[in-house]
């Protein structure tokens, strides 16, 4: 949801009337002009109704969406859903059938028709699930209920009593002027200003911060001079956006010709941006660097650009009025095709960047810098592949990390799919045809994917590139895998460990091949084989600092140990992965790690636990539409084994009773993660392991790496060397099957509360 950096003024009769309205209403379209406050109404309109849905609020921005056709993509994934298809509809409305739930969809002019489909699509499946929809004109879906948003209220004369525009007013301007007063003396000029901008939300915040540099007089007189002078283009218009187009015209001609030209040139950022995206896209010998935050100020002085701040980190962006009027001048201009190239150079340069970094222990932080700069990349996309293919190219095969790690694998197909209709260079195409591979294997589309692994392979081998031939067989062993051809699949997993190796090159993907092959081991019953590629991809990973793969290798150990009768040790195996699959928002991965769970739990006899497990497994399937996978026997079969076991322990009461509290419990990702590890750490506790397993110098590097000392400290206080203690801890981690100091730790704690 936008972020609101001031009060919230007025509007007390809206709403209540959308309040009332929402009872009966499945659909309420809040209509209005650009400017009148139709966003910050819906977020209070949805703020006050979220304790009605049981499931809570969504909040869907449309605004920096320009294709139609991500638009099932886009709210799939402001509900929650990663790893979609490109076809998301039957997979969102399944989603959204057993939700009570409102979802609010901020700016739908624009794709009024894709909207209308949506929605109409929507109300039919779910029919505890109301849409609270903004839009400029009527979208014309079904059963829409209309509430126009009208200026606010403007007193005829002077009173006491305070409109809401004259609130609004003097309550912006006491955050410009911190003196400013509302009084006698002023009290007609403000009045005049008000009425003069038609009570036009929008219009106000644009004059107010003219109160630093002008008198109110002055900003009454110079109003009244501007709007005489409405364009013709403008007077063609209803009055009300004549009024809007004149107050913004009138704060454009105040800026400064600099503020002027940087107003145009950040228009083409969707989504917002940082200082440093700005200086890269916007600066040249008429904007130097060095004035670019000087000028950023100004505008935001000036209520064009509004400045937020999460986690340390400040973005600006601009209201969808003033960015549509800064892209007209930017389409004015001779600037634009530079500024879009240039904001695509800066996108291809941020993904390539953390694509050259995805291999260290700043996965996180990269998937959240590119998260934040997501419509960007979309509008780069778009910009591309009609205008610069190669680059378009370059730009999605660069997310290749972001796709496939981060949850947006269906996105990724549609980009792919797109690059795929374009002439490219071999290795570009090779690139792509892989990438895309894995996303269809990924969201079950195996024979599909098959195809174009081969097609890729063909490639490599006509190039004679051993990483290549690596990529390829890596995601042509994907569809073996997910297809159920085990054999076939370990096969072409080892090739493609043998390819990295002969091209000397480690990368997340040489480290996956292991992990792959560890996980298509495991399921053929090939455990040493599973232990041994399983261990090697945990290594090869922590001495990068990667943790992405390494939850795929801790799967291969959990299902490894949990084929083997150590329901313990899998589940620790299983918790590790699902802690780090929760830090990047991998939906699928987290989902076959809690169906794992499941069978652990019924595995060790905790059929109650297993039957929950389940449920929750069930809620996250959902999410991620992964239960194709499930269609393969590789899932299936043990899916159905644990099910049947569970029911013939409980009874079907029991079992179904288990089974909807898990799910019950589920509602969010992050309460089916803590549900499935409460039951995790419950099963890892029934069989701890043994200090017998440790020597004595072991037990003595255990204590000391407990208290918090660090390796060099161990060192000198055992009188050994530094790399004998990292060995120590390495080999103490590996004994207990712990992959952390903390679970170390906690371990030691207990064996002190038991005196051993």
């Amino acid at each position: 949801m936008i972020s609101e950096v001031t009060t919230f003024v007025g509007r007390g009769d809206d709403l209540r009337e959308a309040a009332t309205l929402l009872e009966t209403a499945r659909l309420l379209t809040l209509i209005g002009p650009g400017g009148v406050g139709k966003t910050r109404l819906a977020q209070h309109v949805a703020g006050q109704a979220r304790r009605r849905f049981q499931d809570g609020v969504v909040f869907v921005e449309l605004e920096a969406v320009t294709d139609p056709g991500l638009l099932p993509q886009v709210a799939a994934s402001e509900l929650g859903l990663r790893d979609v298809a490109v076809e998301t509809t039957r997979q969102l409305l399944s989603f959204l059938s057993g939700k009570n739930l409102l979802v609010v969809l901020d700016n739908c002019e624009h794709m009024a028709q894709a909207c209308r489909e949506f929605v109409n699509e929507v109300l039919v499946a779910a029919p505890e699930v109301r849409v609270l929809a903004t839009s400029r004109h009527v979208l014309g879906a079904s059963g829409e209920q209309l509430l126009p948003v009208r200026p606010l209220a403007v007193p005829a004369k002077a009173k006491d009593t305070e409109d809401d525009a004259v609130t609004l007013f003097k309550d912006r301007a006491t955050n410009a002027l911190p003196n400013f007063r509302l009084n006698d003396d002023n009290w007609d000029t403000v009045l005049g200003i008000c009425s003069r901008l038609d009570g036009i939300p929008l219009a106000i915040e644009l004059v107010v911060p003219w109160l630093r540099v002008l008198s109110a007089r002055d900003v009454l007189s110079r109003l009244d001079d501007t709007f005489t002078l409405i364009t013709a283009e403008a007077a063609a218009r209803p009055s009300r956006q004549q009024t809007l187009i004149a107050a913004v015209d009138w704060s454009y001609a105040l800026c400064a010709p600099d503020e002027q030209l940087l107003w145009a040139r950040a228009a083409v950022f969707s989504g917002g941006f940082t200082v440093e995206a700005v200086v890269q896209v916007c600066a040249d010998d008429r904007i130097p660097p060095t004035a670019v935050l000087r000028l950023l100020g100004g505008l935001v002085d000036k209520s064009v650009l509004i400045r937020d701040e999460t986690g340390g980190v400040t973005r600006l962006r601009m209201l969808y009025t003033i960015r549509q009027y800064g892209l007209q001048l930017l389409a004015e201009s001779q600037d634009e095709r530079r500024t879009r190239h240039r904001h695509l150079e800066y996108l291809l340069a941020l993904a390539e960047k953390c694509a050259a970094e995805w291999l260290g222990p700043d996965q996180v932080t990269l998937a959240a810098i590119t998260r934040a700069e997501h419509n960007n990349i979309r509008s780069a996309l778009e910009f591309a592949l009609t205008e610069d293919e190669h680059k378009g190219a370059r730009l999605a095969t660069a997310l290749q990390y972001y796709w496939l790690d981060c949850g947006f694998i269906g996105e990724g197909r549609r980009w792919l799919d797109r690059v795929l209709e374009i002439d490219l260079p071999a290795d570009i195409r090779q690139n792509a045809l892989w990438i895309n591979a894995y996303c269809l294997i990924a969201l079950g589309e195996v024979p599909a994917g098959r195809i174009l692994s081969l097609d890729a392979v063909e490639i490599a081998g006509q190039t004679g590139d051993p990483f290549m031939m690596g990529n390829a067989l890596l995601a042509h062993g994907g569809a073996a895998f997910v297809g159920g051809e085990l054999e076939l699949g370990q096969t072409l997993y080892e090739e493609a460990v043998q390819q990295y190796a002969a091209a000397n090159v480690i990368d997340c993907q040489t480290i996956l091949s292991y992990a792959a092959l560890g996980m298509c081991a495991a399921f053929a019953g090939n455990f040493d084989r599973a232990v041994t590629a399983a261990e090697r991809a945990i290594n090869l990973a922590d001495a990068h600092g990667e943790r992405w793969v390494r939850s795929y290798a801790h799967y291969a150990m959990a299902v490894a140990t949990w084929q083997t009768g150590r329901p313990a040790e899998a589940a620790r195996h299983a918790m590790t992965g699902i802690r780090i699959k929760d830090q990047f928002n991998d939906l699928l991965g987290l989902s076959l790690l809690v169906e794992l769970v499941a069978w652990i739990a019924a595995s060790a006899g905790a059929m109650p636990k297993a039957a929950e497990v389940l449920g929750v497994a069930g809620a996250l399937w959902r999410h991620t539409g992964g239960e194709v996978f499930l269609a393969s026997d590789n899932w299936a079969v043990p899916h159905k084994r644990c099910e049947q076991a569970a029911r013939a322990a409980l009874g079907d009461e029991r079992y179904e009773a288990n089974h909807a509290k898990g799910m019950a419990g589920s509602t969010t990702v992050d309460d089916a993660v803590a549900h499935t590890l409460k039951v995790a750490t419950s099963l890892a506790a029934a069989h701890p392991p043994t200090s017998n397993a440790l020597t004595s110098r072991e037990l003595e590097v255990a204590e000391l790496a407990a208290a918090g000392a660090a390796n060099k400290e161990i060192a000198a206080r055992l009188v050994i060397s530094t790399r004998t203690a990292e060995k120590h801890l390495a080999n103490i981690l590996k004994k207990l099957g712990f992959t952390s100091r903390a679970q170390l730790a906690a371990w030691i704690a207990g064996r002190r509360a038991k005196g051993t």
